[in-house]
């Protein structure tokens, strides 16, 4: 599941991280991606750790990228805003990316790996910039990490662009985009009258994509509507029901 969730800030402008985290469980995946997360990082949210919260809330374990930081006055230790990753399987390492350009606001890429039926699994969240160049940038990068890395990955988030757009088409080479591989051409932005998909769950040639969404949600949690697949491994792969819904992985 991929979702930018807007620090939970709802398209009715109520703070309520509890509609998110409602959201989320409604599609019990094994992997969220999540945008737009904050971490102690501003009065907004209340200060609130939102991933920590969250991981705690769906019994998950988390990493952070945060792309900006900030200190609460008086208060310790520091905060950030960022990108946020949340899994059913131990995270084995970490790092993240920060790409920065004059006058725009800085953006990362969170690389996780784990080990899913003795394989191990990277999986890639970002939240592509507002300008071309932003993110041209950062799909360079992301090409250089499908060029490196050899394994199953599963990458997800916010591109701020249609499935059209060259920043989506030039991972083609290495990435399967879910959505556009199951026909489905639902909007996820904005959430009360999704106009264009800017959403995005991709992976390697390691899996076949059984079923692919934009999830409904009542509510708007966020501005963003998220999206979600069911993975399993190709057939060149062994094992089975690798990441998804468990309960529709099972029934498959």
């Amino acid at each position: 599941m991929s979702y930018n969730i807007r620090h939970g800030l709802g398209c009715d402008g109520v703070l309520d991280l509890e509609r998110i985290a409602a959201v989320i469980e409604s599609v019990s995946p094994d992997v969220v991606g999540l945008n737009e997360v904050d971490v102690r990082f501003h009065r907004r949210s209340g200060w609130e750790d939102q991933l920590g919260w969250l991981s705690r809330r769906l019994g998950m374990a988390c990493c952070f990228g945060p792309t900006l930081r900030r200190r609460r006055p008086g208060a310790f230790p520091a905060g950030g805003y960022g990108n946020g990753l949340l899994t059913k399987d131990p995270i084995l390492r970490h790092h993240h990316l920060t790409f920065s350009i004059t006058g725009g606001e800085p953006r990362g890429i969170l690389v996780a790996d784990l080990e899913r039926e003795g394989r191990p699994v990277r999986l890639v969240v970002t939240h592509l910039g507002l300008t071309s160049v932003m993110r041209m940038r950062q799909v360079e990068a992301l090409r250089e990490l499908c060029q490196k890395w050899t394994g199953p990955m599963v990458m997800m988030g916010d591109w701020n662009v249609t499935p059209e757009q060259p920043e989506v088409t030039l991972l083609r080479p290495w990435l399967t985009d879910a959505l556009s591989f199951c026909g489905v051409t639902g909007g996820t932005y904005p959430c009360l009258r999704p106009r264009k998909r800017i959403d995005y769950i991709f992976c390697t040639s390691h899996f076949r994509v059984l079923e692919a969404s934009v999830v409904a949600v009542e509510d708007c949690a966020s501005d963003h509507l998220p999206v979600r697949c069911l993975l399993d491994w190709s057939k060149d792969e062994a094992g089975s029901g690798i990441m998804g819904t468990n309960r529709r992985a099972e029934r498959d």
